[in-house]
């Protein structure tokens, strides 16, 4: 195994690792993206449904306000702004949390259509990435009345659809957190198939982001059955905000473990 593990190439960080380490998925983090969002907050039709999916050791509100998001993003692959980057489009329903004093969303649902992002998000920061089809409409101009859509297909279902319809300019940005925390349930099994190699809670999240354009909206979400997902459980109520992120910058930075239940006994 030493011999092994000297044979890689000290530019290798993510699989395949060979000697010359240019086959390597992704590279470490800083990661740098920009691009576009679709933001919706909103109370759920059935507000106990929250518990259910977030880890008992998270603390949640009885009627929380829970986000929903389609981004459309391009990324550098952890490679430095010098790479050719890649885009990416992902869905993401995620709960207000605290966990061990830290307060963040809870990414429990995650969907993206970019491997080398999936694979990163999964294996780095424990993001519950999955594969899906997703569209988000562009608009020739951002004005008020202008109607902006997210949608997820899965196994030919759509499963999320988000519309918006921009309003205004939000005139003043300064009050916004500029290192929000995403807080998610790394876990991966062992190669016995039973046993949890790393079972982990973790934040991670950008070490800044920046807005240029932030436009309020009006808005409409649903949510589809499918064949293998949740979604369709967590039906809003009412929509309490929303906005269309016309310009974002973020830079992924490292996380860090909050609680590490690697080894203990279920």
């Amino acid at each position: 195994m030493g011999e092994h593990v000297s044979g890689v190439s000290s530019r290798a960080f993510g699989m395949p690792w060979t000697a010359r380490g240019t086959s390597s998925t992704y590279g470490p983090v800083p990661w740098r993206m920009s691009g576009r969002t679709l933001a919706l907050w909103y109370r759920l039709r059935d507000p106990d449904e929250a518990r259910r999916h977030i880890p008992a050791a998270c603390e949640v509100d009885r009627d929380p306000v829970v986000r929903a998001r389609f981004w459309d993003v391009r990324h550098d692959a952890g490679r430095g702004p010098s790479e050719r980057d890649t885009r990416f489009r992902e869905a993401v329903v995620a709960f207000p949390v605290a966990c061990a004093g830290v307060s963040g969303d809870f990414t429990t649902h995650m969907y993206a259509d970019e491997p080398t992002y999936i694979a990163f998000g999964r294996e780095v920061m424990g993001w519950p990435l999955r594969g899906g089809e997703i569209t988000i409409s562009e608009p020739e101009a951002a004005l008020p009345g202008t109607d902006v859509e997210g949608s997820l297909v899965r196994g030919g279902r759509e499963v999320m659809r988000a519309a918006l319809t921009l309003q205004a300019l939000v005139p003043d940005l300064s009050d916004r957190p500029t290192q929000p925390r995403w807080i998610g349930w790394k876990r991966i099994p062992g190669v016995d198939g039973q046993s949890m190699l790393v079972d982990q809670l973790v934040a991670t999240g950008p070490e800044q982001v920046t807005w240029e354009r932030v436009w309020s909206a009006s808005a409409s979400l649903r949510f589809g059955d499918g064949p293998d997902d949740e979604l369709h459980f967590l039906q809003p109520r009412e929509i309490v905000a929303a906005e269309y992120w016309e310009r974002v910058r973020l830079t992924i930075g490292p996380g860090r473990v909050l609680v590490d239940f690697t080894g203990v006994s279920a």
